[in-house]
């Protein structure tokens, strides 16, 4: 019987790990170098496709400049716009389900503005003036925007909300998973701490996996469930490291760094705070409509934690291969 809900969870999960793969984000960077001339950079993760967008008219590609292999396929054009009048929009163009993409737009004068293309769209208008929004704002927005659709970084604040028995237990872990990965974040992104995104990314995977197998056999006496609060801040100095290597890849404004940062890692909380309100709040409604000691809601939570399992050992896996490919 064991074995059969195994198959029947896998294969309830399958088309979420190919969700999830499917919808990794890609980053679009849109400089403008001279008075009538762009470069748009394309940076997709492995298995995308790193000519997913273009400018439309009024501009007009001039040459393709580049295009490197490596673990985040580049490519970069040059494009000559002929009215500057009219806002530039960036548009894909793959079909069906396209992944979320953040667009960086440097104009000429160095001001960086930021623009979110969600999960489906096909278009986004970069303004053709500055928008009035500082970097506090965008930054925040962004930080926010992040650890929503950051699956990895969500599975793993699941697993310490249903490690915890108490508000007080959730409150301490939460708490040291937040001090930890705010650490690591302003280190990297200052430059002082270095580490290798795929190595970072691999092991964000591998502690989702640690976390699910503590709560698949239960409540025992180690370390995870004397002292929650040193496996939550340890696992979240990793997590700090990815919320990095996205910031990285992003950049930050030269004139604001200190404030965008800051902006960022609230976002960051902001998300994350509401994901465990939202999750304590469907505790207690649970608590008072349904006897958690009947046997399916066991198999349900059962259920559950083997699904997070399983998803975060596929990341774990692929991106294993991925590294050292």
């Amino acid at each position: 019987m064991k074995r059969v809900l195994g198959v029947i969870l896998v294969g309830l999960m399958a088309p979420f790990l190919a969700w999830s793969d499917e919808l990794q984000p890609f980053y679009i960077e849109v400089v403008q170098t001279g008075s009538a001339e762009f470069t748009l950079v394309v940076k997709a993760a492995p298995g995308q496709d790193s000519q997913a967008a273009r400018l439309m008219p009024p501009c007009a590609p001039r040459s393709n400049i580049e295009r490197l292999p490596s673990v985040a396929t580049r490519q970069a054009i040059e494009y000559r716009c002929a009215d500057l009048s009219k806002a530039l929009v960036v548009q894909r163009t793959t079909e069906g389900v396209s992944p979320p993409a953040l667009i960086r737009y440097k104009r000429l004068s160095g001001q960086i503005d930021l623009y979110y293309l969600r999960a489906g769209d096909h278009q986004q208008t970069l303004k053709a003036h500055a928008p009035n929004r500082g970097s506090f704002v965008q930054y925040l927005t962004l930080g926010f925007d992040h650890i929503l659709m950051g699956y990895d970084h969500l599975l793993f604040v699941l697993c310490l909300v249903l490690l915890a028995s108490s508000w007080r237990r959730v409150l301490v872990m939460v708490t040291g998973f937040t001090v930890a990965h705010s650490i690591t974040l302003g280190l990297a992104v200052l430059g002082i701490l270095r580490a290798p995104i795929a190595l970072i990314e691999l092991l964000i995977a591998v502690s989702v996996v640690l976390l699910a197998v503590e709560l698949a056999k239960g409540p025992r006496p180690t370390l995870t469930h004397q002292y929650p609060i040193l496996v939550s801040s340890f696992f979240g100095l990793l997590h700090g490291l990815g919320f990095a290597a996205a910031l990285t890849q992003i950049g930050l404004p030269s004139t604001d760094v200190v404030w965008a940062l800051l902006a960022f890692n609230v976002g960051v909380e902001l998300g994350q705070v509401g994901f465990v309100i939202a999750l304590l709040a469907l505790g207690l409604v649970t608590n008072r409509f349904i006897k958690v000691e009947a046997a399916w809601f066991k198999l349900g939570r059962k259920s559950l934690i083997y699904g997070v399992g399983i998803v975060a050992g596929y990341w774990a896996v692929d991106r294993l291969l991925s590294w050292i490919s």
